[in-house]
């Protein structure tokens, strides 16, 4: 294939994989409008398909969205897990309901990180760029230095910076001060492991 050839092939995916992320953001932000606790399955909520089906993507994706309202929350807290052998992507919100209206555009930013940080493994799962066997990682430093986390991390930021017409920089760090909760690490260990990301991010 002519470099001409595999750029214009790039850049229909990543258009492609725009579409994705937008059309599950708008599906997640509508059943959060419109609805409290509980747990929902998207596409079916909204429409009569049980699966999302998109071109050029070939997973037959379900998102189970988990919803819980808690007065005690400051704000709200967000995270997502992809179960590639079941084509479905897991997302959990958790928020406090008096403050929902206001939340919303924050919660839009974030989902767009999530979603395309999870749309990046199911991409690197097919192409078998990145080994996937073996456990999890469970020490956080190693986990966030995989290399395919590097990689869906950088991706999932890169979207966020964009959106919020925001330095890469800053939404890399802005998250690890915001999620000391998910990522469980220590100041030098937040700043070793930016570092890497940044470093990961000058490669692309």
């Amino acid at each position: 294939m002519s470099k001409i050839l595999k750029k214009k092939e790039v850049i229909v995916e990543n258009r492609n994989r725009r579409e994705i992320i937008r059309t599950l953001v708008k599906d997640i932000i509508t059943i959060v409008k419109n609805n409290g606790d509980g747990e929902y399955y998207l596409p079916m909520e909204l429409t009569d398909e049980d699966f999302y089906s998109f071109p050029k993507f070939p997973h037959n994706l379900v998102i189970e969205l988990n919803l819980v309202e808690d007065e005690d929350t400051d704000g709200y807290k967000l995270n997502g897990e992809m179960y590639r052998e079941d084509d479905l992507m897991v997302i959990d919100i958790q928020y406090n309901p008096e403050e929902k209206q206001k939340l919303l555009y924050s919660m839009i930013g974030e989902l767009n990180e999530v979603i395309a940080h999870e749309i990046r493994h199911f991409d690197q799962y097919r192409t078998k760029k990145f080994d996937f066997s073996g456990e999890e990682e469970e020490d956080p430093v190693k986990y966030y230095t995989d290399p395919k986390e590097l990689d869906a991390q950088v991706y999932g930021f890169n979207r966020l910076s964009k959106l919020s017409k925001k330095p890469f920089e800053e939404v890399v760090k802005n998250w690890f001060d915001t999620h000391k909760e998910f990522h469980n690490l220590e100041p030098d260990e937040v700043k070793y492991v930016i570092g890497k990301i940044l470093d990961y991010k000058s490669t692309y």
